[in-house]
């Protein structure tokens, strides 16, 4: 999500886009978990609809499912920081923190050796993570280290000519 406005014709229609996205059932719910078709016991079903729920309330996604949606539909992507209390992991998520997409990128580091038999390269251990850095663009300054589980992310799904970078919905009108 850029912080720097678009062009004030595009900021109203982005505007008017997230609010037809953005909308609410009789009951003033704007997302549900609906596990009708699911083959599960229903105690299990109550889990993960409380689960939801939790997931919800720990975004406050009724309060900012606006802003929420208004910033992956921008960028075409969204990275939230989940912390947990390490010394007591059993007690789940704690906090759900939303990360700028323009600070944080995933690496993946590639220890290979070759066989000493044919020469080939053997790739003997890949290592990934995610770096935050709270000033982006730098690829070589130092930044914070994040595992794969704390962070959770969602795409457009949506890739550039060279597919390799996730672009969003707006990529060709911006």
């Amino acid at each position: 999500y850029r912080e720097t406005s678009l062009v004030p014709e595009c900021d109203s229609a982005i505007e008017d886009i997230v609010n037809e996205c953005i909308t609410s059932d009789i009951t003033d719910r704007i997302v549900a978990l609906d596990l009708r078709d699911v083959k599960l016991s229903d105690s299990i079903k109550n889990k993960m609809q409380d689960e939801f729920a939790h997931i919800l309330s720990l975004m406050k996604f009724n309060q900012n499912s606006h802003e929420i949606f208004r910033k992956w539909y921008v960028d075409g992507r969204i990275y939230h920081h989940l912390v947990v209390n390490e010394s007591n992991l059993k007690a789940g998520i704690q906090e759900i923190r939303p990360i700028d997409s323009a600070k944080i990128r995933k690496v993946k580091q590639v220890k290979k050796k070759k066989d000493p038999n044919t020469g080939v390269s053997l790739i003997e251990k890949v290592d990934a993570y995610y770096i935050f850095q709270d000033k982006p663009g730098n690829q070589y300054s130092g930044g914070v280290k994040m595992t794969l589980d704390s962070v959770s992310y969602c795409t457009s799904g949506l890739l550039d000519e060279s597919r390799r970078r996730i672009v969003s919905y707006l990529h060709k009108a911006l």
